[in-house]
């Protein structure tokens, strides 16, 4: 396994997980993350902004998991992941299995810029 499809995996079980400190150790100081949800909240920047999307998510999800069964490191050294997002809206319960299909950069070894174009079609589309 390459060192940025280990790194993006890593990112994901943090997030999973809820896991502040292991995520930012796997993130760029100037990280820019933009999940789907961005469109309307705007990119999280930053290691604050790391923090800002674990509370975020906390607070509106009772239940949050990402898996990435298909993840792949291009010849660029970006990751492609495919996958769904599970949610179960705190307070109202409503349940979805959103896709996901992310595309990520790496800078130092770190991951400097993850972007959720939310299916596949669009994300390869962008490479």
């Amino acid at each position: 396994m390459s060192r940025n499809v280990e790194t993006f995996l890593r990112a994901a079980e943090a997030t999973n997980r809820g896991d502040v400190e292991a995520l930012l150790e796997v993130t760029h100081p100037e990280a820019v993350a933009e999940p789907i949800r961005a469109a309307t909240e705007g990119a999280y920047v930053g290691h604050d902004g790391c923090r800002r999307f674990i509370a975020d998510t906390a607070a509106t999800f009772e239940h949050f998991h990402a898996d990435y069964p298909e993840v792949t490191e291009l010849d660029d050294g970006r990751v492609l992941a495919i996958g769904t997002t599970s949610v179960r809206g705190r307070g109202s319960g409503v349940e979805a299995s959103i896709p996901s299909a992310v595309v990520t950069e790496y800078r130092d070894g770190l991951m400097w810029r993850f972007k959720d174009y939310g299916h596949e079609r669009l994300a390869r589309e962008s490479l």
